[in-house]
């Protein structure tokens, strides 16, 4: 299986979790990797503002002494944004429903970041 075929099968993976609507995996530069995000939505745009959101969020927590950063979470009245860090390169991105079991779809979230971490390194390593 290639790189291509083992991150998409790692996005329908997650998309399995019922309260996550759609997801992609995004470079930290703002390119798309790959995506399940609905017609209508475009990815370069939502990649574009998921890198430079959790950009200026790494350079916040930083600069206010918090620690490493985490997890992006933006919450409107129609559902969630949750961004998390795939490795070094990626960034994984989730859109979910408003009454989302947050815990679960973080942990979700969180094997899916590995698994494309590992992925894109494996590749960068042949």
């Amino acid at each position: 299986m290639d790189v291509w075929e083992r991150l998409e099968s790692t996005m329908e993976e997650l998309s399995h979790l019922s309260d996550i609507k759609a997801a992609a995996v995004v470079r930290r530069d703002g390119l798309v990797i790959t995506h399940t995000l609905p017609d209508g939505v475009d990815p370069k745009i939502v990649a574009a503002m998921t890198a430079a959101i959790v950009g200026t969020s790494e350079m916040a927590t930083v600069q206010l002494s918090q620690g490493r950063f985490e997890r992006a979470i933006i919450e409107s009245d129609e559902g969630k944004l949750l961004s998390v860090g795939a490795g070094e390169e990626a960034l994984l991105v989730a859109l979910v429903y408003k009454d989302a079991n947050l815990g679960l779809v973080l942990m979700g979230m969180e094997k899916a970041a590995r698994l494309v971490d590992e992925i894109l390194h494996a590749e960068g390593a042949a």
